[in-house]
């Protein structure tokens, strides 16, 4: 059996011992034409000569690929056999985040031979490089379905059709005609999951509950997301003062752009999702990827708009979700401030404080308080309960104690939070919490 010839698109090795410099000849490839596939067990001539597999053989490649080749890039590695039952290794890798590196140096494939890149081919890689990885990238499904997105975009007066032209115009397939990561985010069914973690308390010690909302298109998980937050969303009312105020949990506005945010620009290519982490105190909204290697943290809070993912933003702004306004961060910041994001270890995070505790924090916090209660403090924390128009008089006899040692439970319940004096000394009244 033989393969062919060596070419600007396929290189052979006869053994693993050669596995670098195969390797090499893939990023040569790549930077050379988004494409190379590299055969081991096979001579120089194309015949198959066969090499030994090991148990640890594939994941040795791939952890050599992992280690050697930037940025990273996912390679197809099979064992393949021919008519004699010899075996030889194929490795086959697609990208476009061009230029790629071997071992921290640039090659580029000249017929069948990979030269050394110069300062002048790597300005050129640069310049041409597709940074639109999403819209290159081959999605994992070349069968999806879009009717969820074609019904939203069918509600903004866009009317989708399942075409080739479709599909291109809306960045949904690669130059290569087949779909691409744009179209199985925004696929019918994928593996794509978005969380939102509830922890109990200020750290990540107890988790109470984890909700998944994905499998699906991902314009409808996120506004799932969206739909739970403003159900949470609760306004407290304050009729303390003379002017009636209400106060939400937090600002609605401030959380949706942060939430879109994280998802338009989220880095895809490995699959992971944003997630969103509640805690008794404060949302925290994580995306993966950081800030564009352009945009400066002054710019970033300035607006200024440099989209990760062009093409998937077109989508997002076709469906109303985004625009290019550069208005969402400014929001943010004008609201809570600039400490409110961090960038670390590849990953921007938004903090987005709580006004007051949610009803289930109060209730745990009130039960953690009660059960650490005296005696005498449950007694008058339950005949106010009952009755909170009673003075503490009233409670201080009903009890058999004194009315300084009552006044001085009442102080030290509504120290716990669990006890408020609402109105006046004379005409107001008592409210357990």
């Amino acid at each position: 059996m033989n393969l062919g010839i060596e070419n600007e698109y396929q290189e052979f090795k006869e053994g693993l011992g050669q596995l670098d410099k195969g390797l090499k000849s893939i990023v040569a490839m790549l930077n050379k034409h988004g494409q190379g596939t590299v055969y081991y067990g096979v001579k120089d001539d194309g015949n198959i000569c066969g090499i030994s597999i090991g148990k640890n053989t594939l994941m040795d490649i791939r952890n050599r690929i992992t280690d050697k080749i930037e940025p990273r890039i996912y390679a197809d590695i099979l064992v393949l056999t021919d008519e004699k039952s010899r075996k030889y290794v194929r490795v086959a890798a697609r990208g476009y985040d061009i230029p790629y590196s071997f071992d921290g140096r640039y090659y580029i494939r000249n017929v069948s031979a990979d030269e050394h890149a110069s300062n002048e081919i790597l300005r050129k890689m640069l310049s041409t490089s597709d940074s639109d990885i999403l819209r290159q990238m081959e999605s994992p499904n070349q069968n999806p379905t879009f009717n969820s997105l074609f019904a939203i975009l069918a509600g903004n007066g866009i009317h989708p059709s399942a075409t080739r032209e479709f599909y291109s115009n809306y960045s949904l397939i690669n130059r290569n005609g087949k779909f691409n990561m744009n179209a199985y985010l925004l696929s019918d069914r994928n593996s794509i999951s978005l969380k939102v973690i509830t922890f109990e308390g200020t750290d990540k010690s107890v988790m109470s509950k984890r909700t998944e909302y994905g499998g699906k298109c991902l314009l409808v998980s996120i506004s799932e997301v969206m739909q739970y937050f403003e159900t949470i969303n609760i306004t407290k009312v304050n009729l303390n003062n003379a002017i009636r105020e209400e106060l939400p949990l937090f600002d609605f506005p401030s959380f949706r752009e942060a939430w879109i945010n994280a998802c338009l620009h989220n880095d895809w290519k490995s699959e992971i999702a944003p997630s969103i982490y509640m805690f008794d105190n404060r949302i925290e909204i994580v995306s993966y990827g950081g800030l564009p290697f352009s945009l400066s943290k002054e710019g970033f809070y300035q607006g200024t708009s440099v989209p990760v993912n062009k093409s998937l933003l077109m989508i997002f702004m076709a469906a109303k979700y985004a625009e290019q306004s550069g208005h969402g961060i400014p929001t943010i910041v004008e609201k809570y401030g600039k400490e409110v994001f961090s960038f670390d270890d590849g990953m921007l995070k938004v903090t987005i404080p709580l006004a007051f505790d949610r009803p289930d924090v109060e209730a745990r916090k009130n039960l953690l308080y009660k059960s650490g209660l005296t005696e005498n403090q449950k007694k008058v924390y339950d005949i106010l309960s009952y009755n909170g128009n009673l003075s503490l008089q009233n409670v201080a006899d009903e009890i058999g104690i004194s009315l300084g040692a009552t006044k001085k439970i009442c102080a030290k319940l509504q120290s716990f939070g669990i006890l408020e004096r609402v109105g006046s000394r004379k005409k107001g009244q008592w409210i357990t919490k």
